[in-house]
């Protein structure tokens, strides 16, 4: 009898695993759609304005009035469907690679980071390699490796800060204060995200910088960076709110939910 209850066993975690790897891509795919357009509009209006091609804030107005009024075209464009793929397979790399790591009694903060870190650098670095290539005045140069290793850089710690820091904070904020853990969760997602962007907006116009003036000085280029910083700051914090803010809370809501529902 114990030899034919193991195997059925191991069949039901199976099923079970499946069933969650595939909330895991539902919840994944439905935030990328949610947040993707806005990302597009606001990656693509900091690096026109980087480039001299448009200024920021006729940039971000042009990709709004364009999302309110003809939604569909705006989500055909090839800097959206970038942006779509990249925080796609980011939330499913991060989401599946907790599931499975709960699966084996596992803790899954370590493998989720490594993964989901590994991924999105890697998708980001070559989104932003794109957008820059389309959104840049004149013909296309070879991507520097500073700007590479730079933005590598910049997306390290955003994934520190959207995937692996949110729970610590949350945690401190439970222990000395009155709120909830929802509530801690919410303004630890919220607020990680965005407050980086200080540390990593500088290091963004930076390796923009090194593509769009290639023979720059140091001192020009801090100069560029002193000048674009405060704009592309908050420009970023819009930009990572829905992303990795929003984003977060609508995968984490979307999968406890659909969880609740089927397993």
């Amino acid at each position: 009898m114990q030899a034919q209850i193991e195997p059925q066993r191991q069949r039901s975690k199976l099923s079970e695993l499946g069933l969650g790897l595939s909330i895991d891509c539902v919840a994944a795919l439905a935030t990328s759609a949610a947040v993707s357009p806005f990302v597009a509009i606001i990656d693509r209006s900091i690096i026109s304005n980087a480039s001299g091609r448009m200024p920021l804030m006729a940039g971000l107005a042009d990709g709004f009035r364009t999302l309110a009024t003809r939604p569909s075209v705006l989500a055909r464009q090839p800097s959206v469907l970038a942006v779509f793929s990249v925080y796609a397979i980011t939330y499913i790399t991060a989401n599946s690679s907790e599931t499975i790591a709960l699966s084996t009694n596992s803790d899954p903060l370590l493998p989720k980071f490594i993964a989901s870190s590994t991924v999105n650098i890697a998708a980001c670095v070559y989104k932003d390699k794109l957008l820059t290539h389309w959104c840049s005045l004149g013909p296309a140069r070879p991507f520097p490796m500073s700007s590479y290793g730079l933005f590598g850089l910049r997306d390290s710690l955003t994934v520190a800060a959207s995937f692996s820091l949110p729970p610590f904070l949350s945690a401190a904020l439970q222990s000395n204060s009155s709120l909830s853990k929802t509530s801690c969760d919410s303004i630890s997602q919220l607020a990680l995200p965005c407050m980086v962007q200080f540390i990593s907006t500088p290091i963004h116009l930076f390796g923009l910088d090194y593509y769009n003036h290639p023979s720059a000085t140091v001192m020009q280029r801090v100069q560029v960076v002193k000048r674009d910083f405060i704009p592309a700051t908050l420009a970023r914090m819009g930009r990572i709110l829905p992303a990795f803010g929003f984003g977060g809370l609508v995968n984490n809501k979307t999968r406890s939910t659909l969880k609740q529902w089927i397993l």
